[in-house]
């Protein structure tokens, strides 16, 4: 290994982050994509679909922590690239969790859910668009970040009128079943927040 650091010290291996966390935020985008798909079909197949990409998604974060531990120069800071990836895994499996709860509680989408998968799926596209411009247009990838933050507004908003609407409900087990549910999208747009913070420290810093 202290050979390996040697020749890479005099002569570094191009490893091209800015492609493994666009590759990641892509995947990322997908699995609320499949998310939304199987909310309107529960179809088995946008089910595996998702899962799959899921799988995807864990694969391109490994492959990027890999290359971290061995890379000698990186982009920018390698601790932001490491943050960034495991708050968009959050993401990732907080989406994951809902289409897991929801078919364990055999409960059925309603409005609320609807809308709070819509606005990230919205936002994790807006997420890989920002991380696609990252490197050769970063300012731009301000624009996108402004976005994400209406996005989590909007989720938010949804997150408390549903939440409203439960504490109404007459059928407290319905209550707690899509408390759960609500929560674990709540949970996904405080994430998407916490991986655009990061993005943007980052975009700071290289413009």
């Amino acid at each position: 290994m202290a050979r390996f650091n040697f020749w890479e010290r005099l002569f570094p291996v191009k490893r091209d982050f800015y492609k493994m966390i666009g590759d990641q935020a892509e995947a990322s985008s997908n699995v609320v994509g499949y998310l939304g798909r199987w909310l309107n079909s529960r179809a088995t197949e946008d089910y595996q679909l998702l899962l799959r990409e899921v799988e995807v998604a864990d694969r391109c974060r490994f492959t990027m922590e890999d290359n971290l531990i061995e890379a000698f120069i990186t982009p920018f800071d390698r601790q932001d690239i490491y943050s960034l990836s495991v708050e968009m895994d959050r993401i990732v499996q907080y989406a994951k969790s809902t289409l897991m709860e929801m078919e364990a509680f055999e409960i059925g989408e309603d409005s609320i859910i609807q809308a709070m998968v819509q606005q990230l799926k919205i936002g994790t596209d807006q997420l890989a668009e920002a991380i696609q411009r990252l490197k050769d247009y970063p300012r731009k990838s301000q624009i996108q970040i402004g976005k994400i933050r209406q996005v989590q507004l909007i989720i938010e908003e949804e997150y408390r009128a549903g939440m409203v609407a439960l504490f109404n409900s007459p059928d407290p087990m319905h209550a707690l079943k899509y408390r759960e549910v609500y929560h674990h999208l709540k949970d996904a747009e405080v994430y998407l927040g916490y991986t655009t913070d990061i993005l943007h420290k980052i975009v700071v810093r290289v413009v």
